[in-house]
């Protein structure tokens, strides 16, 4: 169920207590890859996930903390106030219509703990369940780096026509380390190209294997959610 394809009328017939927000960034990936790839990726499992679930599907945020990728044309940013309002004034938002549970879908890492910060807050100021889930993350994808095999792969398998050529490969590793710290702040430092890894390695047949692996793990935790009517630690601690 997409919010924005219903009317106040349909939402309010189905009732929906499980929501699922989309997150991703509008920044570089590269000189191959378009500045939407983190919200077409997570726009696309959550889409798929919502849809076996008979779950609600609310609106993206598709800028998000960008701040690394600034150096590059075409980036843009929020600050971390601003995502985490606009993040946690939706939740809230969608929750005064009646939604109890929220899970949100994130492609971007420069989100992440702006998006666990949101999490918790609304736990404990507000009592409700919100969770962050982030594909990388889901699957312990190896070898995630930037705009590099796993992120062109899972674009030839949903939108090839958005790709170009993919150049030279990038940097192995994400920032710089020197005696236990490490730099990171700025893509530019570490990357020429805005790539970390080897695009070159993409397919369409790993982009499938990880998009069926991601949204796998996405529709289970939906059905947990869905399943526990009353008390959301028994989804946690039935297995």
């Amino acid at each position: 169920m997409k919010l924005g394809e219903m009317s106040w009328k349909d939402f309010k017939d189905s009732k929906p207590k499980t929501a699922v927000v989309p997150t991703g960034s509008t920044e570089q990936h590269g000189p191959h890859a378009p500045l939407q790839t983190d919200t077409l990726i997570a726009e696309a499992m959550a889409e798929k996930a919502t849809e076996e679930t008979d779950t609600l599907l609310l609106p993206s945020i598709n800028v998000g903390v960008s701040r690394e990728h600034s150096s590059f044309p075409g980036t843009l940013s929020l600050s971390p106030d601003t995502f985490r309002s606009q993040l946690t004034e939706t939740i809230l938002s969608a929750h005064d219509s009646g939604v109890e549970k929220f899970v949100v879908v994130n492609g971007h890492g420069g989100n992440v703990r702006y998006i666990r910060e949101v999490c918790e807050n609304l736990y404990h100021d507000e009592g409700l369940l919100v969770l962050e889930w982030t594909w990388f993350d889901a699957i312990n994808a190896r070898g995630m780096g930037h705009a590099g095999e796993l992120e062109t792969s899972l674009l030839l398998y949903l939108e090839e026509d958005l790709l170009s050529e993919p150049g030279e490969p990038g940097d192995t590793s994400w920032g710089k380390k020197m005696h236990g710290a490490i730099f990171d702040y700025d893509t530019e430092f570490f990357t020429r190209d805005g790539v970390v890894g080897d695009p070159n390695e993409a397919s369409t047949e790993k982009g499938e294997k990880i998009f069926e692996q991601s949204t796998e793990e996405l529709s289970d935790l939906l059905k947990a959610l869905i399943s526990d009517k009353n008390d959301f630690s028994e989804a946690f601690f039935a297995e």
